[in-house]
């Protein structure tokens, strides 16, 4: 890792997290201050770069991934934006599925209390444990090997639930104990990004017109005549209706995906986003076009239920009172 890559996260990190608007009706964002706003050594950096399973997971994608500004990523996405509604200084996160654990690690380094981290995965899983201890966050860490759906062990074991770009990886099958376990499973909040199957084009998939609305053979030869067929995994998408067990319990809350204004939208900007495998597709200036005024006129129309007509059912989610 550069110091150059380094800077630019710190540069992310130092704008204030409620700067430019008023104070949410809840509480205010944390600022990413203390051990969140401290470089990265980038010694420990390059050695969990070079961990074998990071380096060559899924062909190799996350070869070049920059670990700091996937952090800055988490950050700003997802711990800021759930600050604004949890203390989550006194707050324990459950991250299913983990993955390599940057959402967790995130939430440690800006003052979560606590995090576990699950995934059905025994090396990625190992991965994350060996990415915790080099950073020295183990202490405040818990590791489970299982699937979503068999998060469900008792009623509102941790205080938040966080389900990221996981839910279309279950099976058709299995969403709906999925969704079920993250409602009964989350006491405070949960938080979750997933494809909306009803939005037209879905990236996380082969980006095909109505592709994902196909039965499995016709897609795979709709993906095979436009040379995607690497990039069709038979995904299954959220419909919003999918989402019910949550609204029994808890109630969206953010009007903007993840962000609670167009203000805190528009600061997200420029932002580093460590998925695909390319590098220099990650770093994005400004959003897609025609992105941004889609957003504000699902905020203006649907509130904090803009998701639903959303590419993503990104939101965050507040046990009613």
């Amino acid at each position: 890792m550069t110091n150059t890559k380094n800077e630019s996260a710190r540069a992310h990190r130092s704008i204030p997290a409620d700067a430019g608007e008023p104070a949410h009706p809840l509480r205010p964002a944390i600022e990413p201050d203390g051990q969140a706003s401290r470089p990265l050594d980038p010694e420990i950096l390059s050695a969990i770069a070079a961990l074998p399973y990071l380096r060559d997971y899924d062909g190799g994608i996350y070869r070049d991934l920059d670990i700091a500004l996937t952090l800055d990523y988490m950050l700003r996405r997802f711990v800021l934006p759930l600050s604004r509604h949890v203390d989550i200084g006194a707050a324990t996160l459950l991250d299913c599925a983990a993955g390599f654990g940057w959402l967790s690690l995130a939430y440690l380094r800006a003052g979560g209390a606590r995090a576990i981290l699950v995934d059905p995965d025994p090396r990625r899983l190992d991965a994350a444990r060996d990415i915790v201890a080099r950073l020295e966050l183990a202490s405040r860490c818990e590791f489970r090997q299982a699937r979503l759906q068999d998060i469900d062990d008792g009623a509102e074991q941790v205080d938040i639930v966080a389900s990221i770009e996981t839910l279309e990886h279950v099976g058709r099958e299995n969403i709906a104990a999925s969704v079920r376990a993250v409602a009964r499973t989350a006491k405070q909040a949960v938080l979750l990004t997933t494809p909306n199957f009803i939005f037209p084009i879905v990236a996380h998939d082969t980006a095909l017109p109505l592709a994902h609305w196909l039965p499995a053979a016709p897609r795979a030869r709709y993906a095979a005549m436009a040379g995607r067929s690497h990039l069709d995994r038979g995904n299954a998408f959220l419909r919003p209706w999918d989402l019910r067990p949550l609204a029994s319990k808890f109630k969206p809350v953010s009007r903007f995906q993840t962000f609670a204004s167009l203000a805190e939208y528009d600061r997200f900007y420029p932002n580093y986003m460590p998925y695909g495998p390319m590098e220099n597709q990650r770093h994005r200036a400004r959003p897609r076009l025609g992105q941004r005024a889609m957003h504000i006129a699902l905020a203006a129309t649907l509130g904090p239920w803009s998701f639903a007509l959303a590419p993503n059912l990104a939101s965050i989610w507040l046990r009613r009172a």
